[in-house]
């Protein structure tokens, strides 16, 4: 714990003291992000040197494919290809921006998985839980043709007449409210709603075959953390709090976690995919390499070097990551939910990390020009 307990205090002593450096700048890199921060040097970041900068430039040249990539880093991904050293790449054509923490925001990284649930095409007494598609008569409302100032704003409703009122809360969905055809059945609402946490999955079905189910929108209504619930409730300490133990507290107390599940109306919709999980980027995710941000605040795409701690090895975690997903649930500047990959010990990662944050942009050097 000592090791642990040190390497928190770097961490955060790091981060006081680089912010301190220079004048907060704040990017605006498109029309739906601004970053607060100031420009380093990469001989600023600790551990940037031991990097495998090999295994970083091959996620950045896989992103390629993606069509909602960047233009700014689209025009880097020749060059990817044919890099004879991948750490010179990186210094060359990017420069650093240290993110700062806006005041009350919690400088976190947490972490998700790809997790796997039984389930059946058909409805039964085993399988009674419905995954649902995004309903046909959910509408999205765009209000940025109205006004600029809404343009970031996403609502999410239905038609009644000629009023539009908001879509079905969690607990009205389970009250059988939607009428479409589900995608599948899980045993119960708890493994769906562990799926709706992580954003994407697989479901075993009864023949042996594996679906693969990936986020496909949200009813619109706000997230609300039954893990801070349980905490500001005894329930569960702040230490004990991970997904392993609120998986545990709601299935030692089924006659309860029906109210805990619902007190979040928050409710997410599922596609069939044909590959393991991907993200808002439509890149299929890299373990480790993923991270999810909020999209308010750093572009979909762009490279970011992060610095934290593993809680279970008490290691440290420094590395090139990119943002590839979002998440209801990552608001904040110095934010981000790293995707710890598939099977056990990913969902063990994912469920424990909970690390102060250092977080960088990697800019494109003929942005920081223009700046």
């Amino acid at each position: 714990m000592y090791f642990l307990f040190k390497n928190l205090i770097v961490i955060m002593v790091s981060i006081l003291l680089t912010a301190c450096v220079d004048k907060t700048q704040t990017l605006t890199l498109d029309s739906k992000s601004a970053t607060n921060g100031n420009f380093v040097s990469f001989s600023d970041i600790a551990m940037w040197d031991s990097e495998d900068h090999v295994a970083a430039l091959q996620v950045f040249y896989d992103e390629c494919a993606s069509k909602r990539l960047p233009a700014s880093l689209k025009e880097f991904c020749a060059e990817s290809n044919r890099a004879s050293d991948a750490k010179l790449f990186f210094e060359t054509n990017f420069q650093p921006f240290l993110l700062h923490s806006e005041q009350g925001e919690e400088s976190i990284l947490t972490g998700y998985y790809e997790p796997q649930f039984a389930g059946s095409l058909t409805k039964s007494v085993e399988y009674r839980c419905p995954l649902y598609k995004r309903p046909k008569n959910m509408l999205r409302i765009e209000l940025g043709g109205l006004h600029k100032d809404l343009e970031k704003r996403k609502l999410r409703g239905r038609l009644v007449g000629k009023k539009v009122l908001p879509y079905y809360s969690r607990s009205e969905i389970n009250a059988g409210m939607i009428k479409e055809k589900p995608l599948c059945y899980l045993k119960s609402d708890v493994d769906r709603f562990f799926l709706q946490v992580q954003g994407s999955g697989r479901v075993l079905l009864e023949n042996s075959q594996t679906m693969f189910v990936g986020y496909d929108g949200q009813n619109g209504h706000p997230y609300r953390s039954i893990g801070k619930a349980f905490v500001e409730s005894g329930e569960i300490s702040q230490e004990e709090i991970s997904l392993q133990s609120i998986r545990v507290w709601l299935d030692k107390h089924p006659d309860k976690a029906k109210g805990v599940l619902e007190s979040n109306p928050s409710f997410v919709f599922f596609d069939k995919r044909k590959r393991a999980a991907s993200g808002s980027l439509g890149v299929e995710l890299s373990a480790m390499r993923s991270v999810a941000v909020d999209r308010s605040k750093i572009p979909l795409g762009y490279p970011l070097f992060l610095s934290a701690v593993n809680p279970i090895t008490e290691k440290p975690i420094n590395r090139v990551v990119y943002a590839q997903d979002t998440g209801g649930a990552i608001k904040g500047q110095v934010r981000a939910d790293l995707f710890c990959g598939f099977g056990t010990e990913a969902e063990q990662l994912a469920g424990e990390l909970k690390s102060p944050l250092q977080l960088y942009l990697l800019v494109p050097k003929v942005i920081v020009m223009q700046k």
